[in-house]
């Protein structure tokens, strides 16, 4: 009996030591930023299984369009990612940086490991709070809104298969003004996206940058007219297009 009660201490130890291990920057896009931005946003997630996630930053040293303050940049730090604590877990949903101080000097790079276990089904929205200081005392708040997690059933995403690039069904279909698309990609790079009407006509076009695995394409159709649409979805090597419905 001691000794299963030692084993089950020393798994809880690793489980623990696991799902607190800091984050590794790794900025690999070009300028300064915060990656995913909205567009890609935060990898789906299956419901009872842990979500892993690292958001990479590199902060800039003088204002820019990412953060539009008219003031240029001492240090940005972030002091909290609002919404986590409304995604239902068995484990909570929380956050670590490195630097550990969660405080990001100008023109450095650093990383935000996200992590919890999720129980229940649906899109969660996220604002990343952040302070950003123009002197070593002075700042403002700025807010990073439109970012969002999706937790799907243990299955996986409906209609996506895993093992090769795949483009699945917006989500919803039909839509009045935001969707969203799940691209299964085997290794990083760029996803250009494309959206035609019924007659060929090109009504939207972006290239995003995907990682391996499953990425979030959220489209905006509020502006849209109701009716038939097309969307393509292209990597290197491949292209998938499928048909979408905007509802009024």
């Amino acid at each position: 009996m001691k000794k299963e009660i030692l084993y089950l201490f020393i798994f809880l130890l690793s489980f623990s030591a696991a799902f607190s291990q800091p984050c590794i920057p790794g900025w690999t896009q070009p300028g300064s930023g915060i990656y995913p931005d909205t567009i890609v946003n935060m990898p789906a997630g299956p419901a009872n299984v842990p979500y892993d996630f690292t958001v990479q930053f590199k902060v800039p040293l003088k204002d820019s369009s990412i953060i539009t303050t008219g003031i240029d940049v001492y240090q940005v730090k972030l002091t909290g990612i609002t919404g986590l604590e409304n995604i239902p877990s068995s484990v909570a949903f929380h956050y670590n940086c490195n630097p550990s101080t969660c405080a990001f000097k100008g023109d450095s790079v650093g990383c935000v490991r996200i992590q919890g276990t999720p129980t229940t089904e649906g899109v969660y929205p996220l604002t990343i709070n952040a302070l950003v200081y123009f002197t070593p005392v002075a700042s403002i708040p700025v807010d990073f809104t439109g970012y969002q997690i999706t937790i799907s059933n243990t299955i996986g995403i409906p209609g996506l298969q895993t093992s090769r690039f795949d483009v699945g069904q917006n989500q919803p279909n039909p839509a009045t003004s935001k969707t969203q698309i799940f691209v299964n990609m085997m290794h990083g790079g760029p996803i250009d996206i494309k959206v035609s009407n019924v007659i060929g006509n090109e009504v939207y076009k972006t290239s995003i940058t995907g990682h391996a695995g499953v990425n979030t394409v959220s489209l905006d159709v509020s502006k849209y007219k109701a009716g038939v649409y097309f969307y393509s979805i292209s990597d290197e090597k491949n292209s998938i297009t499928k048909r979408m419905v905007i509802d009024k």
